[in-house]
This record gives structure tokens, sequence and C-alpha cells, in this order.
């Protein structure tokens, strides 16, 4: 297991050397964009997760939010259907490492996703591989996760405890970003 963790992280290492962050353009442009939303593995942050998604559709409009779930769990019967594609990667897509075979990452690049949202607040290397590949789109996550290059905007929140919270304040911030600076508004719905 701790070979396997090293070959993971050599892999990550050497692949986000390849890879510079791109530039913010504001504002942003959220309507008619594809989000492709990275899904923790544990139970407990999907269902927080599911609170955020009337706001990413908010944000990004009717069918254009990708939910790419962790390999190997089903996440259709937590989340709705209505409104969002599910991703989920079959073992076969999975290398010996824990990383995305490159067969899986070319099929997601076909989608060309214009944001990417990591809703991993621990480390994951699935997700991180995954990020690496879109150089080109707006990675956005929590401050203190994997970082630059994986992530091109980190947002810092004060909610470290309501995970809840934590997803709304990230999006938050992104509306506003899209906003022209004097119209910034934050679109939640209480």
């Amino acid at each position: 297991m701790i070979f396997k963790n090293w070959v993971s992280r050599y892999l990550l290492w050497r692949a986000a050397t390849q890879v510079k962050a791109s530039l913010l353009n504001l504002p942003l442009k959220l309507q008619g964009s594809r989000v492709l939303v990275l899904l923790p593995p544990d139970q407990q942050n999907l269902t927080i997760i599911k609170k955020s998604l009337p706001d990413m559709t908010r944000l990004f409009g009717e069918n254009n939010v990708f939910l790419l779930a962790s390999p190997g769990s089903n996440v259709q019967n937590i989340f709705p259907g209505k409104g969002f594609h599910f991703i989920t990667p079959a073992s076969s897509s999975v290398s010996w490492s824990g990383l995305p075979k490159k067969a899986f990452l070319d099929k997601l690049k076909n989608h060309r996703f214009d944001y990417i949202f990591d809703t991993n607040l621990e480390v994951n290397n699935f997700a991180a591989r995954v990020l690496l590949d879109f150089p080109e789109a707006v990675r956005f996550g929590i401050s203190g996760g994997p970082g630059e290059p994986y992530i091109n905007l980190e947002v810092k929140t004060k909610y470290l405890r309501d995970r809840h919270l934590i997803y709304r304040s990230i999006l938050e911030v992104i509306n506003n970003l899209a906003q022209p600076e004097s119209q910034a508004a934050i679109p939640t719905q209480e």
C-alpha cells in the first residue's frame, strides 16, 4: 500500500510539472458553460454536496452540471437524476496506482469542460489527476487543497466546520467573479 501511494504521488508530480495554471479572465462566464464536479468518495460529504446542487444549476444552467463519482461508487441513488449528468468510472478505468487511465481521461476531454469544481476536502489522487488534464478550464476548490497547478482558483472560507457552508461560500465567490464589479451579488436560496 505504501509503495502504491508513492507511485501515485510520483506520477502526479511528473504530470504536474508539465501543466501550468491558466490565467483567469474576469468576469467569469458561467451560464451555458459546462462544469465538472469532482465528488468525494465518502457518503457524508456526498449528502452535503447534494444540498449545493440547486446553487450549481442556478450558476451554470440546467444540463450543464456533470458529476464525476469516485471509482466504483454509486451516486445515482443519492443525487437526483434531473438536470445532471453522471460519470461513474468503472474499475477498469483506474490504473494499479489508483489514477485514471489515459482512455478514461481522453473520454472526459471530449466533454470540453469550462469549469471544474473539486469538492474533495481530503487528498484525492484520482481527482488530482483529472484536474491536471484540463489546464484550460477554471479549476476551483477549497484553499489548502492540492493548490497550483492543480487548482487555479483556491477559495479560503471561515466555515471550517460546516461543510455545506464551505461549498456554498465557494459557489458565492464564483458567482461574484462572474458579475461586473458594480453588480456583484450572492445568489443563494434560503
